[in-house]
């Protein structure tokens, strides 16, 4: 009993944490800024990659061919980037139809600590959180490549 209460209240603990780090301003491709409460009652995609990175460039029409067919559903991907610069990362994110971090922001603190959070230790890397932001699978990108749009919202 006592370890089921200790479990419970760090899952609390972490959607707490989870929620504050994505309490932050996010934009599309076209410029318009969003916050979080723009995504109340959606499950989120936490897309961590970079264009320099291979596997994440092969991945991210896997994931955009997922989310193309979830639009309409509660599904928003939100866009973390591990690049290197600015530059590099507004170019990769110019692909890409979901909302992003800003690039300090995800790689800054707030980026670092969702990372940790969250458990990746590699990008690309994809959670999935749900509408009461608790995890509800850390792994998403094999099970993303597995079945696409059909397993969403690909509980682990």
């Amino acid at each position: 009993m006592k370890v089921f209460i200790v479990l419970a209240l760090c899952a609390v603990a972490s959607s707490a944490n989870l929620r504050s780090l994505l309490d932050t301003t996010y934009t599309d491709v076209s410029g318009r800024s969003y916050t979080l409460s723009d995504f109340r009652g959606k499950y989120l995609a936490l897309y961590h990659s970079a264009s320099w990175c291979g596997p994440c460039r092969r991945f991210t029409p896997n994931l955009i061919n997922a989310y193309n067919a979830l639009l309409g559903r509660n599904f928003q991907v939100i866009w973390i980037s591990k690049d290197r610069n600015s530059r590099d990362s507004d170019a990769f994110f110019k692909k890409m139809p979901w909302v992003r971090m800003s690039f300090n922001e995800g790689r800054g603190t707030r980026g670092n600590e969702l990372f940790k959070l969250t458990n990746q230790r590699y990008i690309p890397a994809v959670t999935i959180v749900d509408p009461n932001f608790r995890v509800i699978n850390d792994q998403a990108r094999s099970d993303i490549e597995r079945s696409g749009s059909r397993g969403f919202p690909w509980r682990d």
